[in-house]
């Protein structure tokens, strides 16, 4: 351009901007299970207080609670809890428990009346270890047209009943002025107690109509302050397959493994179902395993498993191969000794299956270096194991690494302590489909590059649409390389984006699609370190 006179001259100049992505690649642990109470849906728990909190503590009635501590023992910080219950538990009952009731009596007008409503709080699990639950209401204030509004405390009473002395109950919940006359309030109490979010996890509240007379809602009125009793209830039978499967998918066939209780969470997830050796048949635990790895196949997510308890390596190997292969599931072997925290004597132990521990492990790799790193070696110990149930010689450990179907083997090794020391998916293809951490780095990748996809959605497109996604698919990959996700000396060997007028010609963009092809040098596990020695003599 000729410039004809003195003065300031403009130029737009479109880059090719990086486009924002999420945190929503890294991993978290999920797992179902059975447990003493808490709430069915998915619930995501930070910590093993967080846990006991919704879902209850060690208890040898269920298992699953002594594994699902061993998840953050070893690493595991992000956990989502599926509560897996009996089908024919009673009728209307959302627990596996026989619901105790009590009621409340309201009645109407500021000096009684024989019209009245009963509110009826119904346990949704009995009290731990057998205890009665209690709730206690207490006025914020004199009762009156204007002022409808209780403290509902719920409490876990200290002995096995009712006349038992109440100074020293343990306070679960507390909710602060609950509206117990106005439904359109909202501190209404059924809407308080009820709620999914920040509810009651031991009770749920319902209101019956007026039994007679044409009081207001506004002057009903609470009698009297009172602590009303919830008996506890009956544990219901133990879950079947039937009732773990239903967590994974619906329908039976095709089994929609994308459709199940887990699959709007926006993250890739490491599944593993604690104590199901001790809840199911084995023929029912190895049919559920098969299941658990086809949901994390079609769900980008990873499987955690392992065997029967007391199985030989022989044996163990033919748990395995009745898995169906994939790429996005491991076994591991043996189970292992943690120290019980509910032992009657000094130093008892409990023997556990290991996958819970390792799931904890991959997190815990995850958050210390990266997905790209093999959850496995020396360093990678299984938090609180102080054992292992068989000791493994070379040849089953031979056995265990090149089998069709291979399990990666735990090891109680001196100075280290008990570790995984393998980093074998079931499908050895030949492939990097066949190293955990390489399946897991891809699943990384995979989630990391459909966040970033997200935002061109409905994008003109175009060349420049183009330059932006080689840009932001660069930018992350350059990053992840730098990490030690990626191999090679330079970004050019470690990867390659395409997206341009040669992938997509004018009848795909026609179609209104935008092709993308990404090439990826991943990083190999040193599985095998070889060395080689030879004896010279020295010549002078």
């Amino acid at each position: 351009m000729a410039y004809s006179r003195p003065g300031t001259y403009f130029y737009e100049r479109f880059l090719p901007t990086p486009i924002a992505t999420t945190a929503t690649a890294v991993a978290a642990g999920a797992c179902i299970g059975a447990f003493e109470r808490g709430p069915e849906s998915v619930t995501l728990v930070t910590s093993w207080y967080d846990f006991v909190r919704r879902f209850g503590g060690y208890n040898n009635n269920f298992p699953a609670t002594f594994e699902v501590s061993q998840f953050f023992k070893s690493g595991g910080t992000e956990l989502y809890v599926r509560r897996v219950l009996h089908t024919t538990r009673p009728s209307g009952d959302t627990t596996s428990v026989l619901a105790a009731a009590a009621n409340i009596v309201v009645n109407n007008g500021a000096s009684g009346g024989s019209a009245h409503t009963v509110y009826t709080f119904t346990a949704k699990d009995k009290g731990a270890d057998g205890n009665l639950l209690r709730v206690q209401l207490t006025k914020t204030a004199a009762w009156s047209s204007t002022n409808t509004y209780f403290d509902v405390t719920i409490l876990k009473e200290s002995g096995t009943t009712s006349t038992d002395a109440t100074t020293d109950d343990v306070v679960l919940e507390v909710f602060t002025n609950v509206n117990f006359a106005d439904p359109l309030s909202s501190d209404w109490a059924e809407s308080v107690i009820n709620s999914e979010v920040g509810g009651s996890q031991y009770v749920t509240l319902t209101m019956a109509p007026l039994v007679s007379g044409g009081a207001t809602l506004a002057e009903r009125r609470v009698i009297a302050e009172a602590y009303l009793v919830l008996a506890s209830g009956a544990n219901g039978d133990a879950p079947t397959l039937v009732d773990y499967q239903k967590a994974l998918y619906t329908g039976t066939s095709p089994k929609l493994y994308n459709n199940s209780d887990f699959s709007n969470i926006d993250r890739p997830l490491v599944f593993f179902v604690p104590a199901l050796w001790s809840i199911l048949s084995s023929g029912d635990a190895a049919s559920l395993q098969d299941d658990v790895s086809s949901w994390a196949a079609a769900n980008n997510g990873f499987a955690v498993m392992d065997t029967p308890s007391g199985r030989s390596v022989a044996d163990a190997l033919t748990d395995s191969a009745a898995i169906t292969d994939s790429a996005n599931a491991a076994v591991y072997y043996p189970w292992i000794y943690i120290s019980d925290p509910v032992g009657r004597k000094n130093n008892a132990l409990r023997k556990i299956s290991p996958a819970s521990s390792v799931a904890g492990l991959y997190l815990a790799t995850d958050r210390t270096t990266g997905p790209f790193k093999a959850p496995a070696g020396i360093r990678a110990a299984l938090g609180g194991a102080v054992a292992i149930e068989r000791q493994l010689s070379n040849l089953d450990l031979d056995t265990l690494n090149a089998n069709a179907s291979p399990i990666n083997a735990v090891r109680d090794l001196p100075g280290a302590g008990v570790v995984v020391m393998g980093a074998r998916t079931l499908l050895q293809d030949g492939t990097p489909n066949r190293y955990v951490n390489m399946r897991r780095s891809l699943i990384y990748i995979k989630k990391r590059l459909s966040d970033l996809s997200q935002n061109v959605l409905f994008e003109t497109n175009d060349e420049q649409l183009w330059a932006r996604i080689r840009t932001s698919f660069a930018v992350m990959l350059n990053e992840y390389r730098n990490q030690g996700g990626l191999r090679g000396e330079n970004a050019a060997d470690a990867f390659y984006v395409k997206c341009d007028a040669e992938n997509n010609g004018p009848d795909t963009v026609a179609q209104g699609q935008v092709n993308i092809e990404v090439g990826l040098a991943l990083e190999y596990p040193a599985e095998f370190v070889v060395i080689t020695l030879s004896q010279t003599t020295g010549v002078k």
